[in-house]
């Protein structure tokens, strides 16, 4: 693996080698910032460690045999993808408590079709990641998946803990499932509309990924509004949303941002210090993470509150 040493600068932490060693058979270049096509443009502050376009799927799919810049992109969501549905399968067929007042088996495909939101979003992320040199008409397509993959995660994350948090209030629940539905569908045309998939839009898309993110704060409000401060926590389990929330607003914020590889921006160099791994958009797919794990922790305690103490006061 290599990087072509287009300009005077020595000062590099990454391995240089020249151009006729390159081309030995077996080896692979990266390249600069500055050595890209235009469309492979996108992030000035990441200065090397980059795949120049392929146009072959199968030099795509060797980018998981060595180290890039979108090595880490790849595999912080490939490795959890991978996991994260048999662990659910495994759980909801196994630990978790099951109850004598059990609603039937749509509450465990509540709990499944959470996990495989998650699989599927993340799985389209890292594929992204992996296709995205094959071409430009190619990493335009990966793209929209990967925000698509985004949006049905935010929509069923919302509609899996509105269903058991409002089961006892039928016209609430189907009123909250239905704005999550109307707000993805609308992130939905500006991720699948080619005119929003330009760098100039990307604040504006950003702004409305967030808004979504955000619309999951009206059921909490709703359920404090309800059931009192105690019981909307307990029912809903608030604080774990609350997290979640936290965890993709930041990550949403420092990917814009690009932190922390601005802070560490030097026009003199052609390495920067976060080009490898640490950079912004490494962070947000490991914060996605998290905040799809605070998920999880609400999904579960909602669905224990529902038996514990919805479905008894009902049957009273």
């Amino acid at each position: 693996m290599s990087i072509r040493n287009r300009g005077p600068n020595k000062e590099s932490n990454v391995i240089v080698e020249e151009k006729d060693t390159t081309k030995k058979k077996g080896m692979r270049s990266l390249y600069y910032y500055h050595e890209l096509d235009e469309w492979q443009q996108d992030n000035h502050y990441i200065k090397s460690g980059y795949v120049k376009e392929t146009g072959l799927i199968r030099d795509c799919f060797e980018l998981l045999l060595y180290v890039h810049n979108e090595t880490g992109n790849i595999y912080s969501h490939l490795l959890p993808s991978l996991s994260l549905m048999g662990f659910l399968l495994w759980y909801i067929n196994g630990p978790l408590e099951q109850y004598e007042n059990s609603l039937g088996i749509w509450e465990k495909l509540n709990i499944a079709q959470f996990g495989m939101a998650a699989t599927f979003c993340m799985f389209m992320s890292s594929t992204f990641h992996c296709i995205k040199s094959h071409s430009h008409r190619v990493s335009k397509i990966g793209n929209q998946l990967d925000y698509f993959g985004i949006i049905f995660l935010i929509t069923i994350s919302l509609v899996s803990i509105i269903r058991f948090a409002f089961y006892d209030h039928p016209v609430v629940k189907y009123v909250f499932c239905g704005i999550s539905g109307i707000l993805g569908g609308i992130c939905t045309f500006i991720t699948l509309d080619p005119k929003f998939l330009s760098n100039v839009y990307r604040p504006f898309r950003l702004k409305m990924f967030i808004l979504f993110g955000l619309s999951g704060v009206l059921p909490v409000l709703t359920a404090v509004y309800m059931f009192g401060y105690s019981n909307a926590v307990a029912r809903a389990n608030a604080f774990w949303l609350v997290l979640e929330g936290v965890f993709y607003i930041t990550g949403a914020v420092l990917y814009a941002a690009r932190f922390p590889e601005r802070l560490t921006h030097d026009h003199r160099k052609e390495v920067g210090h976060f080009d490898i791994w640490g950079h912004s958009h490494q962070i947000f797919h490991v914060l996605v993470v998290i905040a799809a794990w605070c998920h999880w922790k609400a999904l579960i305690g909602s669905y224990h509150y529902l038996h514990r103490v919805t479905l008894p006061l009902m049957s009273v």
